[in-house]
This record gives structure tokens, sequence and C-alpha cells, in this order.
């Protein structure tokens, strides 16, 4: 009877403890709101990773996406005097340092943030400001070394059946690319019972760039953003591609190709979410993106409708050019998460970002559990097995269940190879690349020749300053008053370009040039200045 009471009393003590235990860390639990400049919807309450991530931190998000524009949401947050505690607004991101919103993160990250001062380490004089403060965290940093990818960051994309049924062709120029999509169009006009659309653009608010910067991939380069330097005389000259004979021809084969019904009618009218529900619908041949813009239509026709999948190719304006347009591994130091004026506990905000961009928790935010979501072989290398991988490629569970987006896009992360050789991204694992891919990619691989479709392009140039777009032009300054007036120009004059009546079109065109040319000087004097003093010191 002694030894029962005991027994009784020593679970009373343990259920206590672990009673108060579960109290102090609901006590304990800190809120952090955070605005994320990317469209997701609500988080559901309870994902795998984040019930992990909120266990092992004590932190639990508030989170605000992006809904409209970006920019001008931006320009709310800045006027209405109210911020969350950690923000990242793409390439606006500048705009809320320039307005006093961002504080300092150099002493946090020397006292508070050890992974991210080990893991940064080799960017953080890129990612300085000219006062010499670092304001934010780059979404990605490679520390160890780079990996290949299975896609690469950008291409034309034609569907799968269109190739397969032309007999897999290289497809090297617009006009063939096009010329591919119109046949198909003209002997498939529909495809389950609705309308084939040819090929759509993305002309969504900031996304516009997939539409408008175009031309610089057509004369071989990779993104570099609104103007391309140019290598002359062992210098990198910065020079302006909107008004080329080029971007002419890119808009005059696009306006072509819309009276021609090919280009779908609402391509400028639709936004993302819209864009995104007509790739994935398996009835579009053709569109140009970057692939994160691309990948959740790709995941869904992998799921889905495997033989509608899009592949992409290095498409030029002729065959005389030579492409380069790859991406060169780079970091974005221009953006990134920060921490605002109104955070009122900076330390623990810090301490959240080290945790998420500790290598352990990178390997669970893309590669799961070990175990459960991925195996380890016998050289320490990780793998998926069939019915891992099968989770992996359903965009609905990698979200909702798993939980991996609203940790990662727009929160700091590592790219490339850890140090025991694994990739941290699954799809870049160097060894699982073409066995891990959907049969319906290998059998275009196969037809090719590749283990990878980033292998249909070039092996891009090393470039030190690479790239132009992530210099900053400063708020209120004349360039920042010309890019503003020139997006304006833009975003006005290429639906014209396009929808025009074939006839109209030269007449616009001089139109849009004669607008155009006056907008770039400013941006050209800051991006050179800006080059200059990169290649010197980068």
């Amino acid at each position: 009877m002694k030894r029962k009471s005991i027994w009784l009393l020593l679970v009373l003590v343990i259920a206590t403890a672990i009673a108060t235990n579960a109290l102090v860390v609901a006590q304990e639990l800190k809120t952090f709101k955070v605005f994320l400049g990317e469209p997701l919807p609500d988080y559901p309450g309870k994902t795998i990773v984040g019930d992990i991530i909120r266990k092992e931190t004590g932190v639990k998000l508030e989170r605000e996406y992006m809904v409209g524009d970006l920019e001008t949401k931006v320009g709310l947050m800045i006027a209405s005097g109210e911020y969350p505690d950690m923000v990242t607004a793409a390439h606006f991101t500048s705009k809320l340092k320039d307005a006093g919103i961002l504080i300092p993160l150099n002493e946090l990250i020397e006292k508070h943030a050890p992974n991210v001062k080990r893991l940064y380490a080799k960017h953080m004089e890129m990612l300085k400001q000219d006062d010499g403060n670092v304001y934010w965290l780059p979404i990605q940093a490679i520390p160890y070394g780079v990996d290949s990818s299975r896609y690469p960051e950008l291409g034309f994309f034609i569907s799968k059946k269109v190739l397969k049924e032309a007999g897999y062709p290289v497809v090297k120029t617009l006009d063939q690319y096009f010329e591919l999509i119109e046949n198909y169009v003209k002997k498939h006009p529909t495809i389950d019972g609705k309308k084939t659309i040819g090929y759509v653009t993305l002309f969504d608010s900031w996304r516009s760039f997939a539409t408008t910067n175009v031309p610089q991939h057509l004369m071989g380069y990779p993104n570099e953003g609104e103007f391309v330097p140019v290598m002359e005389a062992g210098k990198y000259v910065v020079r302006q591609y909107h008004t080329s004979n080029v971007a002419k021809a890119y808009y005059q084969k696009l306006n072509e190709m819309y009276n021609k019904g090919i280009v779908d009618k609402e391509t400028f009218v639709i936004n993302f979410d819209q864009y995104t529900e007509k790739l994935s619908s398996g009835r579009v041949l053709g569109t140009f993106n970057q692939f994160w813009q691309v990948e959740t239509a790709q995941n869904v026709l992998l799921r889905d409708d495997p033989e509608s999948i899009f592949i992409p190719f290095p498409v030029v304006i002729d065959e005389v050019v030579e492409e380069y347009q790859r991406d060169i591994p780079y970091i974005q130091s221009t953006q990134g998460m920060g921490i605002t004026v109104a955070c009122k506990d900076p330390v623990g905000a810090i301490k959240y970002l080290d945790y998420l961009v500790k290598e352990e928790t990178q390997i669970l935010l893309q590669w799961g559990i070990k175990g459960t979501h991925y195996e380890v072989d016998k050289d320490g290398l990780y793998y998926r097995t069939a019915a891992q991988n099968k989770l992996f490629r359903d965009p609905d569970w990698v979200q909702n269940v798993f939980g991996r987006p609203y940790f990662f896009n727009s929160f700091p992360s590592l790219r490339g190879i850890d140090k025991n050789g694994n990739s941290f991204f699954p799809d870049r694992q160097p060894n699982l690349i073409y066995s891990d891919s959907h049969d319906s990619e290998k059998e275009v691989m196969d037809a090719y020749g590749v283990k990878a479709f980033s292998e249909l392009y070039n092996i891009p140039r090393e470039k030190k300053y690479y790239p132009l777009w992530t210099v900053t032009i400063p708020a209120g300054s004349e360039a920042h008053i010309e890019e503003t007036r020139m997006k304006d120009v833009l975003n006005g004059y290429v639906p014209k370009l396009v929808m025009s009546k074939t006839k109209d079109f030269e007449k616009i065109w001089a139109s849009y040039v004669k607008d155009m040319s006056k907008l770039m000087k400013k941006q050209i004097e800051r991006y050179q200045e800006q080059i200059d003093w990169r290649m010197e010191n980068w």
C-alpha cells in the first residue's frame, strides 16, 4: 500500500510538472507581426514544419500577405506610420529603409545571431548600405558552394505536347517558337472542349517584367533588370534595350500573334492567380517567365496532366545571337527581411530569423523529417523514395499540410550545397536531378539527350557585379522619378503595341520610342556608377 502511494505521488508530481511547463510555454509564446510581400492564403494554423518551429522557438507569427499592388502597399505603410515587427517587400524594401522604418541589424547579428553571422559571412560586406549598416537579411545565402538545377531560372516555356507532336525539335528563335505553337493551335483549336490558348503573358502589377524585360533575353542576356551592362573595350557599359530593334521585333511578333488569335485576349487584364490558373489548366501552349512564377502551375500539371507540362528553351531573336540566359549565382543584396522600428523585441526577432536560417531548420523546411520525408544513404547523401517524392509533388500538400511556403519564400534561407555535399533544395540534389524527375520530364530529357532542363542552356558567364537589378535607386532622386515615369510609359504602351491593328503598330512604336527615350539618362548614370563601384570593390 505504501509503495502504491509513492507511485501515485510520483505520477502526480510528474503530471503537475508537465502541466506547469505547458502553462509556462503558453505564457512565454511570443507573437511577431510580419508583412510578407508575396500572395499566399492565410496560414492554416497547423502544419508539419510550422508546429515544429513554433515548439522550438516559442514564437507565433501573425502574417499579413500582399494583396493587390506591392508598391502601393509599401507606400501606404510608410504614410500610415503603422508597421509590423518584421517586413519584406521584394525590391521595394529599400524604400522602407529610406523612410527610416528599418533598424540597423549589425549589432543584433553580432550579439544574437551566430548562424546568420556564420552563414552570411561571405556576403556581409555586400549587404551594407551607404552608411555601413545592414538593414535586411536577403532571402538567400550561399555559404558553401553552388549547385545545379533541374530547371533554368527563366525561359520561353512550351507545352510538352507541342514538342512531342513536332518530334521534339530544338527551339532556338522566336519565330521557331511561335511557329510550333501556331501549327499546334491550327490542328487542335480546342483542348478538353475549351479553346486552346496559344500564348499568355504576365502583366500583373510589378510582375509585368515577365512581359517588358523579355527583349534582354532575346539578346542573349540573363536577368539584369531594366538595363544591360555590355562589355566594351574591357569595361561594362550600361545600355538600354527597351527601344532597341530587338524590342521592336519582339512586340511586333506578339502583335502578329495577337491578331491571329494565338496570344490570349485576356493576357493584359488577368492577375497572377488567374495566370497560374490558366497555366494549370493544360490549355496554354506557351509563356515566357522566370521559373519561380511558373513552378506552382508546373507542379499541378505534373500531378494532374503530365503531358501538358512546360519545357523551357533559351529562345533568342536570331540564331547568330550567343545565348547566356542562365543566372550566375548571386545574393539579392538589395532586398530581404528587415526588423522595423515598431518591433518591441528586436532581439527576439533576430533570434527567430537566426533559428530559421540554421542549417538544421533549412533541412527541415526543404527535406522534411528524416525517415518520414527523406532517407540517408551510406555515404550520407539524402534521397527520397517514390512514395516520398509523390507527396512533395503535390503542391496542396506541400503548402497546407507540410507548410514550407509559409516559412520559406520571404524568409532568410540557404542555397547551394551544404558542407556534407547535400543540396539544400531536394530538386537540386546532384545525384537525383534526373532519377527523381517525373516520368514525363524524363521522356523529354531523354529526347534531347540531357539529364536536366538547365542543360539546354549554355553555361553562364561569370560577372563580378551581377545582377544589375540589385542596384538600388535612392527614393526621390532624379533617377527614381525617371524610373517611375518610365514604368508608367511601359505599362501604358506595351498593351497598345501588342493589341493594336497591324497597320497601326509603326505609329504607336514611334510614339513609344519618343516618350521612352526621355526617361533613361539618369537611371543609366546611377547604374553605371554602381557597376563601376562593384567592379572595383566586390
